[in-house]
């Protein structure tokens, strides 16, 4: 099997609703799944975008595989020639796809191709993990702390911003997730063992972009009669917790 059919049959298959505008009468259509891998180039695996070329028998092609082909189409090995498929160029031109992050709440949607690529690798910036153990669960924000609540209120612990309060982090278990009691924002305490002692870290789960508020925090140890304190202003951001 030559390069290009090890391509193809190595791709998953990525469904996606999508919608078409008409813009002739303006009317959108809406409830069709398609195979988003038919809007990629077959050669390269990359979203089409025009020019898009096609040999005889209708086999595709992205503008930049196509000077490396020598006229040959890969698929059939017929000539490719410099044809444009003018229907699947208008095609891309009519499908809007949305966000991959649209079962998060997203409405955005975009033409297949960078665009829409663009957009989600912003989009993935307010995507949030669950931090409890075992929980695949992903949201944005105010929806993650929402699921915790419901289905995670057992094990956590309470806290209340402007006030101290005390955490029992287990060493072996390495991550306490505490719940504020008003705002119900998560903090994740991570403990881990280091060249010169316990390092304790604590970390707010929220979106990794620089116009979200800050917390600052003091963390005091105390040992028999001994006591230290650590004061900081930044609160360190996460979006997912470490495998543990």
């Amino acid at each position: 099997m030559d390069n290009a059919g090890e391509a193809l049959s190595s791709r998953r298959k990525r469904q996606r609703l999508i919608f078409m505008d008409n813009t002739d009468d303006d009317m959108i259509h809406t409830g069709t799944l398609l195979e988003l891998d038919l809007l990629d180039c077959p050669i390269c695996c990359h979203p089409l975008t025009s020019p898009i070329f096609q040999c005889v028998n209708g086999h595709l092609v992205c503008s930049s595989c196509h000077p490396k082909l020598r006229n040959k189409c890969p698929s059939c090995s017929l000539t490719i020639g410099n044809n444009r498929s003018r229907i699947a160029e208008r095609l891309l031109e009519a499908v809007l796809v949305p966000c991959r992050n649209a079962k998060h709440g997203c409405p955005e949607r975009y033409p297949h191709g960078k665009e829409l690529a663009d957009h989600e690798k912003i989009c993935d910036l307010y995507v949030c993990y669950c931090p409890a153990k075992n929980c695949n669960h992903s949201a944005f924000q105010l929806d993650l702390y929402c699921h915790y609540t419901a289905c995670h209120k057992a094990s956590c612990s309470r806290y209340k911003t402007g006030q101290y309060a005390d955490a029992w982090l287990n060493i072996e278990e390495k991550v306490l997730v505490l719940q504020e009691c008003d705002n119900e924002e998560l903090l994740v305490l991570q403990c881990f063992k280091g060249a010169h002692g316990l390092y304790v870290a604590v970390n707010l789960m929220t979106y990794s972009v620089p116009d979200v508020w800050e917390l600052g925090y003091d963390l005091i140890y105390r040992w028999g009669n001994e006591e230290f304190t650590y004061e900081t202003d930044e609160m360190t951001k996460i979006q997912r917790i470490n495998a543990r």
